[in-house]
């Protein structure tokens, strides 16, 4: 490790034990180098190698290194307990960013919580009011206008205001993470994005005048065919693009990136990366997971971290 001591710590939450997150943070860690403590909050007994320093607090961290903090289980999923240890050190300034190993969503739900997930849990605790699912990687960036609602759902959703505040975030926390300004490219809704007005009308009458009200703010341009969008954004450096729904962006990025994306979830009062996947149950134990989306959302959270 590096003998300049970086006090950003960098929490890995160890996820669902029984699918492969310790796994692949056992891979990624011993092949990164990190410039910053990475502080593992989980349990030993899941890791293979001995990799970690062990701690009781995020406190007791006074050099680079790999560490580890087991907390107590007071959960009936051990997931949810590290997530929310995490969080915790998170809100109280003590780390700089978690990353977040695959859980079983079901399982949260099983065992009684209130939370969807990762990042319903992460809104709901820090209070937010503006966020975003984004997902990051070299060439392809994609920010989420809608979620996990369905699609006819999405017709409804729509309008110019929300769009052009959506927009407006977006491009603002991208430029707090990374001290860059981003291009942002717009997504059409319908096939060929409308074709003047032939197959839709929310192109002309929601999303084009969108974009032109964000126009004097930063560069920005739409609606664009969904089915070109990607292939003109990746031309691009440093740009993003606006996927209306959840498949529109996400069929894209993981056709492209699925062992190398990275899930940011942009508005918290902390640095949030995860990988691209789920627990793999059918892999697990068999030592054959790729750790290469780990590696990158580590990474990632490490750049992000030192930038804010």
């Amino acid at each position: 490790m590096n003998s300049s001591f970086n006090k950003k710590i960098v929490a890995i939450t160890a996820g669902d034990p029984e699918g492969i997150g310790p796994e692949i943070i056992e891979k990624s860690l011993e092949k990164l180098n990190p410039d910053c403590p990475v502080l593992v909050v989980g349990k030993r007994e899941y890791f293979k190698k001995d990799l970690f320093n062990k701690v009781t607090c995020p406190e007791d961290i006074e050099k680079n290194g790999l560490y580890i903090l087991e907390p107590e289980i007071s959960e009936e999923d051990p997931s949810f307990s590290f997530v929310k240890e995490a969080t915790g050190f998170a809100l109280e300034g003590k780390i700089s960013g978690i990353v977040t190993a695959p859980i079983n969503k079901e399982k949260w739900i099983r065992s009684g919580n209130l939370y969807m997930g990762h990042t319903d849990y992460f809104i709901k605790t820090t209070g937010v009011k503006e966020w975003s699912m984004f997902f990051w990687s070299g060439d392809i960036k994609t920010a989420l206008y809608t979620t996990h609602i369905p699609l006819k759902d999405v017709f409804s959703r729509l309008n110019t205001e929300d769009l052009v505040r959506f927009c407006r975030f977006v491009h603002s926390e991208l430029k707090r993470l990374t001290k860059k300004d981003f291009t942002v490219f717009v997504s059409g809704l319908n096939p060929h994005a409308g074709e003047g007005g032939n197959i839709g009308m929310e192109e002309i009458e929601i999303i084009s005048p969108a974009v032109e009200l964000l126009k004097k703010e930063f560069v920005i341009s739409g609606p664009h065919p969904p089915d070109t969008v990607f292939l003109k954004a990746r031309s691009i450096p440093d740009s993003v693009v606006i996927s209306l729904y959840h498949d529109q962006g996400l069929i894209a990025f993981k056709l492209l990136k699925v062992n190398s994306g990275v899930n940011v979830t942009l508005g918290l009062p902390f640095v949030r990366t995860s990988p691209d996947h789920g627990t793999a149950y059918d892999i697990s134990g068999k030592g054959i997971a790729d750790p290469g989306s780990m590696i990158e959302s580590i990474k990632l959270a490490i750049k992000f971290a030192s930038l804010t």
